[in-house]
């Protein structure tokens, strides 16, 4: 894959990632809502542990190494619109997922202006509560916020996310033999939802030096799935 031109911040990881101020008292905080799909892809077998344990158990490997990339189908945040646009927290956390310390690397889409990108800061920072709120109390150190080129596709039961240069991931729906539906785990503490599709990586590459670590997830565990989150 060529090299991509992306515009690289690691100011912007603390002001994008960190929470933002409290806004004044007697100022109204408007809500926020995000809807779309989203893939994910770790590096352990079928099925995840960490799904399994809700996230306090140990996974496969002494690392876990997961992209959750995000398309945002519609969105909204104080009258701005958020719609069309994708990013990928790509995750580098210890064995035990809900002790904490994860080191997270950025990737916001390149379209996105400058009020887009400050509204999808400060969701994602977890400062306007939903469930980026939850993932917020276990990252540990913030590597950097890249904005890039992100191709986000879903067709037949497949999902794949690309950053030129970067990453590529794709997943695949595991359907038992005889049958189209998709195998699923329910009843589970996600951030996404309650029920997950199982899925299989057909591709899972990863490779960023400037933060010095790649990985394959190629065949290993995967998830998709419609959501919406709003606070």
């Amino acid at each position: 894959m060529a090299a991509t031109s992306a515009v690289f911040h690691h100011r912007a990881a603390c002001e994008i990632l960190s929470p933002a101020p409290p806004r004044p008292k007697g100022v109204r905080t408007m809500a926020w809502r995000l809807a779309g799909e989203y893939l994910e892809n770790c590096n352990c077998d079928i099925l995840c542990p960490c799904i399994t344990s809700s996230l306090q158990g140990p996974a496969d490997n002494e690392r876990c190494y997961v992209p959750l990339a995000v398309h945002v189908r519609e969105g909204e945040s104080d009258g701005v619109r958020l719609d069309d646009l994708n990013f990928v927290l790509v995750v580098d956390s210890p064995q035990v997922m809900g002790q904490g310390g994860w080191r997270v690397a950025l990737y916001v889409d390149e379209r996105a202006d400058e009020r887009q990108r400050q509204a999808l800061g400060e969701i994602l920072s977890g400062a306007r509560g939903g469930p980026p709120a939850m993932l917020a109390g276990l990252i540990g150190e913030q590597l950097g916020v890249k904005f890039v080129p992100i191709a986000f596709e879903s067709r037949d039961g497949r999902k794949r996310v690309a950053v030129p240069g970067v990453m590529e991931f794709e997943v695949e729906g595991i359907r038992a033999p005889d049958s189209n539906a998709v195998m699923e785990i329910v009843n589970v503490f996600h951030v996404m939802g309650t029920n997950l599709p199982i899925a299989k990586s057909v591709r899972g590459t990863y490779h960023d030096p400037d933060y010095g670590f790649s990985f394959d997830n190629t065949g290993k565990n995967g998830h998709y799935r419609e959501f919406a989150w709003q606070a």
